[in-house]
């Protein structure tokens, strides 16, 4: 590890950032989609289509963080990483730590950020959705898309903690 206070900073800053994506995640898919699908109407019940579209109404306020703090500080964790990755590597056979660990946990951070734009947004939309645009049909799959969602959610547990584990690991070696 670099006895550099700035790489030193950076990196317990995104294992921070970790951290606090992982119990995010936490909360979202343990905890708030449960409770928005707490006695959810089975589909074709007088009661389906207005519960789905109140799903689709309370939807942008259980996402809109996440556009607005989380994806901002994954961001962050990422450059960070890398950064610190960065620094450890020039400092050749001198570093105390490898680089490699630091490198993982940016790749890490990448794949949330990622997985957040290819996998989730798109369900984040149709959930969205439900509220005034959505068929029939699509009323119908509001339970099995909000189950989809906190089951997809569940890698932006895993890759935080992966990340803030290693780099963890990492500046305790010292």
């Amino acid at each position: 590890m670099s006895d550099n206070i700035i790489v030193k900073s950076v990196a317990g800053t995104c294992i921070t950032f970790s951290f606090i994506l992982a119990g995010n995640a936490i909360t979202q898919s343990l905890m708030t989609v449960p409770a928005l699908l707490v006695d959810f109407p089975p589909p074709g019940s007088p009661e389906h289509s207005e519960r789905a579209k109140l799903l689709g109404r309370q939807w942008p306020l259980c996402w809109t963080v996440g556009n607005q703090f989380f994806r901002p500080i994954s961001t962050l964790g990422f450059l960070g990483y890398a950064y610190a990755g960065y620094a450890v590597y020039r400092e050749g056979v001198l570093a105390r730590s490898d680089w490699k660990l630091f490198g993982v946990a940016a790749v890490m951070h990448l794949t949330t950020i990622l997985h957040s734009a290819l996998n989730m947004q798109p369900l984040n939309d149709k959930l969205e959705g439900l509220a005034s645009r959505a068929s029939e049909k699509e009323l119908g799959e509001a339970e099995g898309i909000a189950r989809k969602w906190a089951s997809w959610n569940r890698l932006r547990l895993i890759t935080p903690v992966v990340a803030g584990s290693l780099a963890l690991w990492n500046l305790l070696s010292l």
